[in-house]
């Protein structure tokens, strides 16, 4: 049976009120709390901080440069919080000055109090996290009393940032990707092959995503789409085939074969379905970054609000040609979008609710959606439009390079990772527009970092799904 892997994600407002919680700035240890909720796959096991609660002034009993003790009974209002919603607690402290790395006494305190929560909240993974000046480090402590690791603190904002521990298996041996390395250093190299990226389409744009990711040394792709190849499709599918066509080939069959062929170390993980399939959506929540490459508001809206929930970075990549039937050109573009967890496309004003009720009814009642669009009570609906593999190789390019600037920080300035939140690119104008979202959607914030719920990401209709399964 294979080990599960814990990780710990925090939004980078939570990380920040962390961090300045634990350090005050009189260079003396300090204490706080994260209450979490979780996201459980088949390997991996993922806190999602939801809150961050300062120990209060006057639970200290005494606090120096390397040790800091504390009355638990600060914590009963927590503990029964915990107990009431079913969360996990997450002890954090600082070592201000020293390493990230946990004492004699921080065992002892760790098994002391955190075993105490599960008789709380049995269903929680409680765990402890030691906080650097400029590192993290973190652990489950098991009901037992077990120290488990967890491999993994992510910091999902305007730049993506993980802190993990410093292995011996680190050290970089890749000639295939001496060049990447060249040009982005190993660090990013091995920030990438740790990366687990969920793309959701593997047609046009999602087929070049995914081989612009394995050749940029990305560790693993889970791969969702429910379509086959068709004729239709080889002008712009990499590596479809007219054998794929005639065999009705499922499109992420191609993602992992080319990556077999390619023999670079990619992991595939195939999972033709569709994304509104409730064990696709739990296998996309075990992932570290969504790349959307879908062509309608509906999945799009979707994986806002599953990125919301699992607290995921979400980039999306979509093109435009508005042309007419004799050829003549009215416009091409590209968009690429990078979302936060709580952003949606509605509060950026790319779509509204009735184009997004639009495409659900188009998708569930297709005769209905006829009788309703001849009538002029659905309009804005998206229909099969013109397609070009060169557009597609931009919008996925620049959607590759927005991954490589929130992992590497090639901008250097974060006030210009703020501004790319959405990028346009009029292909035919020859011209870039860039603007920033700083504002989080009403209908998703209030579900940040729930994760694991009943039903699934609070819709019914994905609960009755998982019933019928």
């Amino acid at each position: 049976m294979a080990r599960t892997e814990y990780s710990i994600t925090f939004r980078a407002d939570d990380f920040q009120l962390l961090q300045q919680l634990l350090f005050p700035g009189d260079g003396r240890e300090s204490v706080a709390f994260a209450l979490c909720s979780t996201a459980r796959s088949a390997d991996r096991t993922r806190l999602l901080v939801r809150e961050v609660i300062p120990l209060p002034d006057t639970a200290y009993l005494e606090r120096t440069g390397d040790q800091v003790a504390w009355t638990t009974r600060a914590l009963i209002p927590l503990l029964e919080r915990i107990e009431r919603e079913g969360l996990s607690l997450l002890k954090c402290h600082s070592h201000p000055g020293g390493s990230a790395s946990f004492s004699t006494p921080d065992d002892a305190s760790d098994q002391g109090l955190l075993t105490s929560c599960y008789q709380w909240s049995p269903s929680g993974i409680h765990g402890s996290l030691i906080l650097s000046d400029e590192d993290a480090t973190a652990r489950i402590v098991a009901e037992s009393g077990q120290f488990q690791p967890v491999a993994a603190v992510h910091v999902v904002g305007d730049r993506l940032q993980s802190y993990r521990p410093k292995l011996v298996a680190d050290a970089v041996s890749a000639p295939e990707q001496r060049r990447l390395i060249q040009a982005f250093g190993e660090g990013t190299y091995r920030a990438l092959k740790r990366l687990r990226i969920a793309v959701i389409g593997a047609s046009g744009i999602g087929s070049l995503v995914c081989e612009a990711l394995q050749r940029t040394g990305v560790g693993e792709l889970v791969v969702v789409d429910d379509d086959r190849v068709e004729v239709v499709n080889l002008n712009r599918i990499v590596h479809a085939t007219q054998r794929d066509a005639r065999n009705q080939v499922h499109k992420t069959s191609l993602v992992g074969r080319s990556a077999r062929a390619a023999g670079l170390g990619m992991q595939v993980k195939e999972f033709p379905s569709k994304l509104q399939d409730p064990e696709a959506i739990q296998v996309v929540a075990g992932c570290d970054l969504i790349m959307g490459c879908v062509d309608n508001r509906e999945a799009r809206h979707l994986l806002c609000r599953i990125a919301a929930f699992y607290l995921l970075p979400y980039i999306d990549a979509g093109v435009a040609i508005r042309a007419e039937a004799n050829g003549e050109i009215d416009s091409i573009m590209a968009g690429i979008h990078y979302l936060q967890p709580g952003q949606s496309f509605i509060t950026r004003g790319v779509f509204d609710l009735e184009a997004l009720r639009a495409d659900s009814l188009k998708r569930n009642d297709p005769n209905h959606y006829e009788e309703q669009r001849q009538q002029g009570y659905v309009t804005g609906v998206e229909v099969e439009r013109p397609a070009v593999m060169p557009l597609n190789m931009i919008a996925a390019g620049f959607a590759v390079m927005e991954l490589l600037a929130r992992a590497h920080g090639y901008r250097q300035d974060l006030t210009d990772d703020q501004r790319a939140a959405d990028t346009l690119i009029a292909v035919d104008l020859g011209f870039i527009r860039q603007q920033p979202d700083l504002n989080l959607c009403p209908g998703l914030s209030k579900y940040l970092g729930h994760g694991d719920t009943t039903p699934l990401l609070a819709m019914p209709a994905l609960s009755l799904k998982e019933d019928a399964a």
